[in-house]
């Protein structure tokens, strides 16, 4: 069951982040989605961050937090923002794990998880665990 609004992608970002999780394995990928300041939520950009987790992130990923402050100066700038983050679960399921679960402080961020095989699915955090939301995939 989805709830709120869908999750609007384009096309290259889809590909991108699928891109970025082949290319990452064993290990997780892990980057930023922007979009326009707007209304709806439709990510036109994935800027792919190092996966910053100790060990390697072969079970976890961790955000640049340099990059992630200079994609928020540089979206407010351009009347952009971020719009959420993604990351990927090699040889698993897209589904928030516990320590997602533990991690996700930022309620406003939707989380987009690649799973085995290149399923996407898209999450929102808030107070009492995740909500699934629809992904649509733009031209």
């Amino acid at each position: 069951m989805t709830a709120g609004p869908p999750i609007r992608l384009t096309r290259a970002v889809l590909g991108a982040v699928c891109a970025h999780a082949r290319a990452a394995l064993p290990a997780e990928c892990c980057g930023l989605l922007l979009g326009p300041a707007g209304a709806p939520v439709l990510a036109d950009e994935a800027v792919a961050s190092a996966n910053l987790a100790p060990a390697g992130g072969l079970d976890a990923f961790e955000i640049d937090t340099a990059l992630h402050l200079a994609l928020q100066r540089r979206a407010r700038d351009a009347g952009r923002r971020i719009l959420g983050l993604y990351h990927s679960h090699p040889g698993g399921l897209p589904i928030p794990s516990a320590r997602d679960r533990a991690g996700a402080w930022d309620h406003g961020l939707v989380w987009l998880i690649v799973g085995d095989g290149g399923i996407v699915r898209a999450w929102r955090p808030g107070v009492h665990g995740f909500t699934e939301a629809a992904v649509e995939v733009d031209p």
